[in-house]
């Protein structure tokens, strides 16, 4: 078979939640960070055959570019066989124990006071902010009038920080926080679910991607 550009750049993104994965047979992808914070789930066109496991990720990926972006994957029982422009390899699975993997139930989304769209403009702008400023974290807030999305340094009241507004305010006042390094999530139009039981649900638009992120704990709903 061959693994479309698609699957592999859902699978990059996947490396940098979690090192290794578990794919299960089918056309779903799922992975889930260390730490347990992060969740991603993918549909993809992709369907796969067989259950394998891969312990590091970014190293597969590397393998599978010496191949060329056309290569023929063969999956067998403790190994998979990549071929293309006339070479092959050889790469071993792990066991799955070794692979932190998510739980086989998917995470229920607890009710959201808080819905919007973050698109794709907007979330390469906080990406490139956080990164040229050096800026950690990323703060949802209202004051009621106003809907605010801003990078920034909570522990340093005088640091820089970017802010765009992306609603009208209703009435309520929150300040609902991320960390910067937890928003891996591919660049698409998202529509975000966001929680006071501490944890966001980003959507993907165009992608058949998800994600849940937890919120850090001093996430504040309702005054500040």
């Amino acid at each position: 078979m061959k693994i479309s550009d698609s699957t592999l750049e859902v699978l990059t993104n996947f490396s940098s939640i979690n090192n290794g994965i578990t794919v299960q047979v089918g056309n779903e992808i799922k992975t889930i960070s260390p730490m347990k914070n992060i969740f991603g789930k993918a549909t993809i066109e992709d369907n796969f055959t067989s259950e394998f496991s891969v312990y590091d990720l970014p190293e597969f990926l590397a393998t599978i570019s010496l191949l060329g972006n056309d290569a023929e994957f063969e999956f067998g029982e403790n190994s998979v066989n990549i071929s293309g422009n006339g070479a092959s390899a050889t790469y071993n699975y792990a066991e799955s124990s070794m692979i932190i993997a998510p739980p086989e139930k998917d995470i229920t989304m607890p009710n959201p006071e808080i819905v919007f769209d973050l698109n794709d403009d907007l979330l390469s702008k906080l990406k490139k902010a956080s990164s040229v400023l050096s800026l950690p974290d990323l703060v949802l807030e209202s004051d009621g009038n106003v809907v605010s999305l801003s990078v920034r340094d909570k522990k340093n009241p005088t640091s820089n920080q970017f802010t765009e507004v992306i609603a009208d305010g209703d009435g309520q006042s929150y300040s609902m926080n991320f960390k910067m390094e937890n928003i891996k999530i591919v660049d698409d139009e998202y529509t975000v679910y966001v929680s006071s039981k501490g944890l966001a649900q980003f959507v993907a638009k165009n992608k058949g991607l998800e994600y849940f992120i937890a919120l850090e704990p001093d996430s504040v709903f309702g005054s500040w």
